[in-house]
């Protein structure tokens, strides 16, 4: 269970991945990506994953301030508001959808609460009723995430060394976030306060090493005919883990976490990869030489 208390002013200890060689240091996203990165037997590695002193936990502990970076106080520098709303207007552009309504752009994540990190992206979400392109409000989710990615592909912008990552969200979304800023506004709509947050480390890790094992496993099975349909399997149960955990427990959901340590250790890019790289073999024809010729 997790369990949170009001901050008290108690001094916080916090893992600073600046400090040091982040590639020995346990409690660090580097530290995992290389170790799952490595020729290392997998078995032996999740055996090291799973032990709660282990756990990276620097994408959830609490700092004493708000990023300091994009942050003066409590009020977003002016600098950093301008570009990310030109930010946001050129993707609006990109999108073609320039010429609906928007309720508002929003800062939103880790960058906007004090559980930010040296790995944290800046989330801005346009809001807006996806009804307005078609009733079918999957579908154009489906299309807003698509392009979604061919935008991040294209156009690596960062804000104060971290990554912009923009997104359009349906109007009537939940936000899954206690920091919520309106950019249009200049002003919060949800502020957050610092917590200290108790997490079940141990379950954390275990639920993160199993879906790293299963996706180590597909990894070593690419040719087999059901490869793509097993993806597809652990790319869905991904999804319904996280949404399941931010639903029903928030951001500090023992799911949210577990997708937190996949995409920090680089198991969720390499899922993507393994997906582009199949549909690239299996798409292509490749021109065998007569060697007699």
């Amino acid at each position: 269970m997790i369990k949170e208390t009001e901050y008290q002013g108690k001094d916080v200890e916090l893992n600073n991945p600046s400090k040091g060689d982040t590639t020995k240091n346990k409690t660090t996203p580097r530290y995992w990506s290389n170790k799952f990165w490595s020729k290392t037997n997998v078995s032996d590695l999740l055996k090291e994953v799973i032990e709660p002193n282990e756990v990276d936990v620097t994408s959830i502990q609490m700092n004493e301030e708000l990023c300091p970076m994009i942050w003066d106080g409590d009020e977003l520098k002016p600098d950093v508001r301008k570009t990310l709303l030109m930010n946001a207007k050129r993707f609006i552009e990109y999108c073609d959808i320039e010429q609906l309504q928007f309720d508002d752009i929003i800062l939103i994540g880790s960058m906007a609460n004090y559980n930010y990190n040296d790995n944290s992206d800046i989330d801005v979400h346009i809001i807006m009723d996806f009804s307005q392109i078609s009733e079918n409000i999957d579908f154009v989710g489906e299309y807003f995430k698509m392009k979604k990615l061919m935008w991040a592909e294209t156009m690596p912008i960062q804000v104060k060394g971290h990554d912009v990552e923009m997104y359009v969200q349906h109007s009537e979304d939940n936000y899954h976030s206690t920091g919520v800023f309106s950019l249009i506004k200049n002003e919060w709509i949800s502020k957050p306060t610092r917590k200290i947050v108790n997490v079940n480390t141990g379950a954390v890790q275990l639920k993160a090493a199993d879906i790293m094992n299963i996706i180590d496993d597909l990894a070593t099975n690419k040719n087999k005919t059901d490869f793509l349909n097993k993806l597809e399997k652990i790319k869905a149960k991904i999804k319904k883990m996280r949404q399941s955990g931010l639903e029903t427990g928030g951001e500090f959901s023992v799911e949210n976490l577990t997708f937190k340590i996949l995409r920090n250790s680089g198991y969720i890019k390499k899922l993507v990869d393994m997906k582009h790289d199949y549909m690239t073999q299996e798409l292509s024809l490749v021109e065998i030489l007569n060697p007699d010729l």
